[in-house]
């Protein structure tokens, strides 16, 4: 992308003080040395553990870097709506605490953006390189999830639509959030949607990803919320 352009991160976090604060130092160095001209927004989505804290300190010295925080827990689409509503970049990327994704899926996904209104990440394409498998009973519950996502919101020519690493451009991004009602899971889902009632450019990208252990998402509480959210999704009005 051209120098002046400026690239917007969103890192969503709840309790993520042992994942997240590894990878702060390397996340800052790297973009410092590939896009110097960046913003980074980490959302602290009503942590109870030292995220706040730990963030605050590895990003003290750095100008660029931003954290938003707050109480209660609202879920991770309240938070990455948050941070992308407070972005002023011309593109705008979210990627995940534990970077599942690595850094280096970055420069490809910025290239493709050059074609595109949103490009996805995806652990579904043929070429999609899974080193680390997410457990059993989690695949399981995404093949039932996906069913359940075409009948109802469509988007069956998504491979991957959950996968955490999306880039937009800027004001597409603003508008788009700015829009969103979807606070947990499904927030995802929901932009999908919206982008394409809109009829907006969206590629899918193959990436490089690797589950990490420790997510704090409960299994049925999980399963009951996604469908909750896919039903307020093909049946609200106020998307029109």
């Amino acid at each position: 992308m051209a120098s002046k352009s400026l690239l917007s991160i969103v890192i969503p976090a709840y309790n993520e003080a042992e994942r997240l604060d590894p990878h702060l130092g390397p996340v800052l160095k790297y973009l410092d040395d590939n896009y110097p001209s960046y913003e980074l927004i980490i959302v602290d989505d009503g942590s109870k553990d030292a995220t706040a804290k730990k963030v605050a300190a590895a990003i003290a010295s750095e100008p660029r870097a931003k954290l938003i925080s707050y109480t209660p827990n609202r879920g991770k689409g309240y938070a990455v709506k948050t941070g992308v509503l407070a972005t002023h970049g011309d593109s705008v990327l979210f990627i995940d605490a534990d970077l599942s994704t690595p850094l280096s899926e970055i420069p490809r996904i910025l290239k493709l953006l050059t074609g595109a209104d949103i490009v996805i990440g995806s652990r579904g394409k043929d070429s999609s390189t899974v080193s680390k498998p997410a457990p059993l009973y989690r695949r399981l519950a995404s093949v039932t999830f996906d069913q359940i996502k075409f009948a109802l919101v469509g988007l069956r020519q998504f491979k991957d639509t959950q996968c955490g690493f999306k880039v937009f451009r800027g004001q597409i991004a603003r508008r788009l959030f700015g829009q969103s009602q979807i606070e947990r899971f499904m927030f995802d889902a929901e932009i999908l949607y919206l982008a394409q009632k809109q009829k907006l450019r969206i590629r899918e990208m193959p990436v490089a990803w690797a589950d990490v252990s420790g997510s704090h998402v409960k299994f049925w509480e999980g399963i009951i919320n996604m469908f909750r959210d896919l039903i307020r999704i093909r049946y609200t009005n106020k998307y029109e």
